[in-house]
């Protein structure tokens, strides 16, 4: 892993009616969902490997990729839409639909079933294909190697680090961690912590504590 520094939890708006979420919200291993497909997806499995590269092979071919979730919500005559909602890793294991993000959720809260906090995170980042566009991912220690975890590929199942030169992490997060990697893009006005690309799931009202 790259030189990164702790940062507090991040407060996101990418729900319904302005609602406000930590960032950690969105790494749930222990939520009863999670833990029944982790169950089922790795049952009568005894090598961490052989179980990772299953919540992989699982997420990457059963929830189909989209680039950007909209979503609608109608509660007694208000309605809420948006049109890159972030789901829940339970929503996303239920919709079987999910943008980088979203999938990248689900897995990463599958894998800290068998990998602690230090081993297993989501990567808010950029990826460079030709131009540089934001992206997340999943890095996880195993057995003392780091690999990225593709959850939009059901091709490759692990990137060895070292060599997944097109990557830039940004953030590292789980449901216990967050870390960024200082000076990496262009910090917004309100705190050091905040990266441009988190910039449009963060709402002034709610960071300032208004309604």
């Amino acid at each position: 892993m790259e030189l990164t520094i702790p940062i507090d939890d991040q407060p996101i708006a990418a729900g319904f009616f302005g609602e406000g979420r930590w960032l950690s919200d969105y790494v749930t291993p222990r939520e009863p969902d999670i833990q029944m497909l982790w169950k089922k997806i790795t049952n009568n499995m005894q090598s961490r490997r052989e179980k990772i590269i299953a919540c992989w092979d699982w997420v990457a071919k059963e929830v189909t990729y989209k680039p950007f979730i909209k979503a609608q919500i109608r509660v007694e005559g208000k309605t809420a839409s948006t049109d890159d909602f972030w789901q829940t890793p339970s929503m996303v294991a239920r919709t079987r639909v999910g943008n980088c993000a979203n999938k990248a959720f689900l897995l990463t809260s599958l894998l800290r079933n068998e990998l602690d906090e230090h081993e297993a995170y989501c990567v808010l980042g950029n990826l460079f294909n030709g131009h540089e566009q934001g992206h997340a991912w999943v890095q996880a220690n195993i057995e003392g190697g780091e690999y990225i975890v593709e959850a939009t590929r059901d091709d490759v199942p692990m990137l060895d680090v070292a060599r997944a030169t097109r990557y830039e992490p940004v953030h590292y997060f789980n449901d216990r961690e967050m870390m960024v990697v200082p000076n990496r893009t262009l910090m917004t006005p309100f705190s050091a912590c905040y990266s441009e690309w988190l910039r449009d799931y963060l709402q002034w009202s709610y960071l300032n504590g208004g309604g």
